[in-house]
């Protein structure tokens, strides 16, 4: 007699959701080549599928700035745009695995409505009227569902969360939820859904855990977004698939609502924070600027009532900022293509006039040592919890981010972790001080985009979300490229430094892929760090 297998609850789950999903996109907007036939580099995939029109590839290639003010002054309607990217974002999602949810038709009958509002009224209902933007999975957003990653946390979302109804006041279209990683505490996108690909070779991770937004937008299957970053999850996927991030200060956009923003409610050790994905850095400012025009601090003590303050930044050396650049952590020694970009980055600061120092890193160890306590001070019992409840396996790179806190913490130890974590965000702003900077530059990480499932050192991010201080990525414009060789073996300082190294051990499975940089500065200095940012990618590509 043969036996049927019972399919366990969490792979039902995980089945029914990829079939509605592929459900929702039309016979006309799928691809005639499967996807495990697609190429590895699959970045140019929406403009060469010959679905979009020639006008509908004009509207996916410019900027949400310039694409707001296209809508306002009727060279496109809401409706033509959402239509372009309604098959984009279903397009990229068939060559990466990016999505979690897709409603065109939700998101048509709102750009028609904005339509409506513009020929009505004669003006935008807002600085983005139009604008799709996407939004990451765990995210609340009316009559869609959410979740962390895990089969269990599926649940249905009653109301937008703030950051959404700021961004909906602002005029904002959306269609999609895009992936995040079981948990969502991985450096990579890998969940029930199966993982997220980089655009740019699907044997590599597009980061996490905001990689679903990372490879939607670098695909152009969208043209803004909302990340969240707890460790690194908006800076580190926007260096690996060469588009722009930025992770505020705790506090200056909203983050409140939907199904949390962390793994699991009333952690407040290390908290995360909401943040914009785009193709340009003004596109980041727009983000910024839309969810916090209308005052949200009035709406949840959470939002700080700091409203936005680009003309009161002022720079050490006047028009330009001084920048010190942190070439190592003294951990983790970057591979050669990352440093590369930042002698790059030097010599093109300094042709144009900056201020460039060389800074050495502080107690990056004993940061990481406090920082992946601080993540689960329940031992990882929250995760382990909802995993067993649909019987869904835990992901190695779940369980390894999970075993770097060895135990439940109780509430004694956890208040000495805070301590630590106080005393040391003291220490690092005296020593920010004393290297007399406006802003630092550093790697996003020590490698390019990593092979799928191999994303381990976290703590050229992490850092700054232990201090709380603001940061972001964006593309230098190059590449690996054949002649980035692997170092020769050294003298490694620890298991982190070899496993980095070993796991970039052939250039030629790596070429091709972007090569992006990390500017921090101080907390609640945001508006200098982006400015910074602004005149940096001048500088860059002059």
């Amino acid at each position: 007699m043969v036996v049927e297998e019972t399919v366990p609850l969490w792979k039902q789950r995980a089945n029914a959701l990829k079939e509605e999903l592929d459900s929702c996109i039309p016979e006309e907007w799928k691809l005639k080549t499967s996807p495990d036939s697609l190429p590895l580099n699959t970045i140019n995939i929406v403009s060469d599928s010959g679905i979009l029109s020639k006008e509908e590839l004009g509207i996916i290639s410019i900027d949400a700035t310039d694409l707001a003010s296209s809508i306002a002054k009727k060279k496109y309607t809401a409706v033509e745009v959402a239509t372009a990217y309604a098959k984009s974002a279903a397009i990229a999602h068939q060559a990466t695995n990016c999505l979690s949810r897709f409603f065109p038709k939700e998101a048509l009958e709102r750009a028609k409505w904005l339509d409506e509002q513009l020929q009505k009224n004669g003006k935008p209902v807002g600085p983005l009227h139009g604008v799709p933007i996407s939004v990451k999975d765990h995210i609340g957003l009316k009559g869609q569902l959410a979740c962390i990653g895990f089969t269990a946390t599926i649940r249905e979302t009653i109301a937008d969360s703030l950051l959404v109804a700021k961004l909906r006041e602002a005029g904002a279209v959306f269609m999609v939820k895009t992936c995040v990683p079981q948990a969502g505490m991985q450096l990579e996108t890998d969940s029930f859904r199966g993982p997220t690909l980089n655009p740019y070779n699907r044997k590599h991770t597009p980061g996490g855990s905001s990689g679903g937004e990372a490879a939607l937008i670098a695909s152009k299957g969208g043209v803004l977004g909302i990340g969240t970053d707890i460790g690194g999850s908006i800076r580190n996927p926007c260096a690996h698939v060469g588009i722009y991030g930025f992770k505020p200060t705790v506090g200056r956009v909203p983050r409140t609502g939907g199904d949390g923003i962390s793994a699991f409610y009333g952690q407040d050790t290390i908290l995360a924070t909401t943040g914009p994905m785009g193709r340009s850095i003004r596109d980041l400012e727009l983000w910024i600027t839309s969810s916090i025009m209308n005052e949200p601090w009035k709406d949840h003590p959470s939002v700080l009532k700091m409203p936005w303050r680009k003309d009161e930044v002022v720079f050490k050396n006047g028009n330009l900022p001084k920048i010190g650049i942190m070439w190592d952590d003294g951990v983790v020694r970057p591979q050669p293509p990352m440093r590369r970009a930042l002698k790059y980055t030097k010599e093109k600061l300094i042709k144009a006039g900056f201020e460039v120092i060389d800074v050495l890193p502080y107690k990056s160890a004993e940061a990481w040592d406090i920082t992946s306590s601080l993540y689960f001070s329940d031992g990882g019992e929250t995760n382990r919890s909802n995993a067993a409840k649909t019987g869904e396996p835990i992901w190695p790179l779940t369980e390894w981010i999970m075993t770097q806190s060895t135990k439940p913490r109780t509430a004694a130890e956890v208040m000495e972790l805070n301590l630590k974590r106080d005393i040391f965000r003291a220490e690092y702003h005296a020593y920010f001080r004393t290297l007399d900077i406006d802003v630092m530059i550093l790697p996003p990480a020590p490698d390019p985009a990593p092979r799928l499932g191999t994303s381990k050192y976290w703590n050229y991010t992490s850092l700054f979300n232990l201090v709380d201080y603001p940061g972001g990525t964006l593309p230098t414009g190059l590449h690996v490229e054949s002649t980035d060789i692997p170092d020769e073996a050294y003298e490694f300082t620890g298991k982190s430094d070899k496993e980095v190294w070993e796991n970039y051990n052939d250039v030629n499975d790596f070429v091709g892929l972007p090569l992006g940089i990390q500017v921090v500065g101080k907390k609640y200095e945001d508006e200098k760090v982006l400015e910074a940012m602004k005149l940096i990618e001048e500088a860059i590509r002059a």
